[in-house]
């Protein structure tokens, strides 16, 4: 019981503590009063109600792999004063190797104003049920990329492949180039 009462003062007193700590470190914040808004918008130049995103989305499907011993790549058809948002890749499909272990890459070359290119390397992973001898391996994932240019390529690491086919789907929204 004398345990008991010192646990129950020792946890009081921790309370009391924090109570004043919080009081006395509290400051008291003004919001400054402005002048009122008002939207002069017309019935000929209303202001915009409906999602961006929505009225310029963008989906693509393709298929990226090996052609006659030659990996392949796809340019996208993005329009005139338009600028591509990806912001999600999927990419399913299968490679393997006869000499040894083989990681595929989808890159996705972009370029901003006719200016350099960046290339980002998204690397499918085995799929949960292996098949063998099939090299199944699939790939979900948000991105955030910025495009006026956009080539989906064919790439890997390790042996070279013996197959390799993946279809690649895009989805993002257009933006107007600033």
């Amino acid at each position: 019981m004398k345990r008991f009462g010192k646990v129950l003062g020792l946890t009081l007193g921790i309370i009391g503590l924090s109570l004043i700590l919080g009081i006395a470190t509290s400051h008291e914040v003004r919001a400054a009063v402005s002048a009122l808004v008002t939207v002069a918008n017309t019935s000929a130049n209303p202001v915009p109600a409906q999602s961006m995103d929505a009225k310029n989305a963008y989906q693509v499907d393709l298929t990226v792999g090996l052609v006659s011993g030659f990996l392949t790549s796809q340019a996208l058809t993005i329009p005139a004063g338009q600028r591509l948002v990806v912001d999600f890749v999927t990419a399913s499909g299968g490679a393997y190797s006869l000499s040894g272990p083989i990681q595929p890459s989808i890159v996705l070359e972009s370029s901003l104003n006719g200016g350099g290119q960046a290339n980002y390397y998204l690397q499918p992973a085995p799929t949960a049920t292996v098949i063998p001898g099939t090299g199944q391996m699939h790939l979900a994932q948000p991105v955030k990329i910025y495009a006026d240019n956009l080539t989906v390529a064919a790439g890997f690491a390790g042996f070279s492949p013996a197959s390799y086919v993946f279809n690649v789907a895009i989805s993002g929204h257009l933006v107007p180039i600033p």
